[in-house]
């Protein structure tokens, strides 16, 4: 089967909070980002989904999850590019992310460790830093400036 990424919108809203919660991850923040989420599909079902944050010329990767029975299947690569496509139209020279469990996986992508202290500050302004991301979850950089 080939898989596409598409742009999501708020028509598609309460299926990326559902997924996100059903998956143990923030979603209480989602609308106000929904535009900048993109989506894979099966049939009318969404199986995998990520969203950016734009922050002047850095971005914040979240939200990045794939449906359980469909893992494994390179879905949350893709939503991963079309992130970093969606970026750097957007003119964005580097991303951040918070995990809890997937550092490892974006490790693997080329992302960078780095000390939550080292977020810079408009990053520290986003409810996921604030309040929606526990203090132990890691803080991960990428340079998109370094990738093609």
């Amino acid at each position: 089967m080939t898989w596409a990424v598409v742009d999501l919108n708020v028509q598609y809203l309460a299926q990326v909070q559902s997924l996100l919660k059903a998956n143990g991850l923030p979603f209480e923040d989602c609308a106000r980002h929904i535009d900048n989420f993109g989506g894979v599909f099966e049939k009318s079902q969404l199986i995998a989904c990520g969203g950016l944050e734009i922050l002047g010329r850095e971005g914040l990767l979240r939200s990045v999850v794939v449906r359980g029975g469909f893992k494994g299947r390179g879905l949350a690569g893709l939503v991963v590019e079309y992130l970093h496509e969606k970026a750097r139209m957007n003119r964005l020279q580097e991303l951040f992310l918070l995990t809890e469990s997937a550092q490892g996986y974006f490790e693997g992508l080329g992302y960078q460790s780095i000390s939550r202290d080292d977020l810079p500050g408009e990053v520290k302004t986003t409810q996921q830093y604030l309040c929606l991301c526990p203090a132990s979850a890691q803080a991960m950089h990428f340079i998109l400036a370094d990738q093609p």
